[in-house]
């Protein structure tokens, strides 16, 4: 584990254990709690960005799901965090490598994004994260089109290069992910170059860059929110996206907050 995750644990920790002011049935019915990579959990029983997860995910009354995507070689767009099929399904294989239908018989659990988008699209809103370097705007542009832009989804970027190379997309339907260390570099990106809005750690995400975005009318996500008291602190700050590893404990503590007394 890495000193910049292990901190993370740490704060994640921290703020997990910190008793927050209760939100309103008001406040609580506005939030928008998305499953990152599906529903899954650690011990792997269900896992991540395949459709017991995404099944999970709208079970638990999810606004959206987030998950990542890579071509393949005959330019079928899947679902599968890493470039690789090493970490989760224990092969050395690239994904860019394979056809699907090589994939599809080594892997029958790793989806295309069209079998997504048939069954979950317009049922979820859809977080779809590009990774860089990613040349399959147009093949991308046309698996989405039984889709609205903003309205059904949203594309995902670690890069803003990426983003600014592409030419089929609007870039109000862009957000740009940030990292440690340039959540207001992307935060001014967003509004120079008319993306759609920013993501970012719920720490790092503070109040000068949150009145930013809202002054800009650019959409706010934050993540990872993992605890019911860490989901408290976000709805008290009118946080309008949630991110979660842990969408059955927060969906159970949302349900809690809308019954009505």
């Amino acid at each position: 584990m890495t000193v910049i995750r292990l901190l993370e644990k740490s704060i994640d920790c921290y703020f997990a254990c910190l008793p927050r002011k209760k939100p309103d049935h008001l406040t609580a019915s506005k939030a928008c709690l998305i499953a990152h990579r599906g529903a899954h959990d650690n011990n792997q029983q269900v896992i991540e960005n395949t459709d017991a997860a995404f099944a999970r995910a709208l079970a638990l009354g999810c606004w959206g799901i987030e998950l990542d995507i890579h071509a393949t070689a005959d330019g079928v767009l899947v679902v599968n965090h890493d470039p690789t099929l090493m970490r989760l399904w224990g092969k050395k294989l690239a994904i860019k490598d394979l056809t699907f239908k090589n994939l599809r018989q080594m892997i029958p659990e790793i989806l295309s994004l069209s079998e997504v988008i048939e069954r979950y699209g317009k049922r979820m809103h859809l977080f779809i994260e590009l990774k860089a370097p990613f040349e399959a705007e147009a093949i991308l542009k046309n698996t989405l089109q039984s889709l609205e832009p903003c309205v059904d989804y949203h594309l995902l970027s670690l890069d803003e290069p990426l983003f600014a190379s592409f030419s089929c997309f609007a870039p109000e339907v862009m957000l740009l992910v940030a990292v440690h260390n340039n959540l207001a570099a992307f935060c001014k990106y967003s509004v120079q170059k008319h993306y759609g809005g920013v993501l970012g750690h719920y720490l790092l995400m503070n109040s000068s860059k949150i009145n930013l975005l809202k002054s800009a009318n650019k959409a706010i996500g934050v993540g990872h929110v993992d605890s019911k008291f860490g989901l408290y602190r976000e709805l008290n700050r009118g946080m309008p996206w949630v991110f979660s590893n842990n969408v059955g404990l927060l969906s159970q503590a949302l349900q809690e907050l809308q019954k009505k007394v």
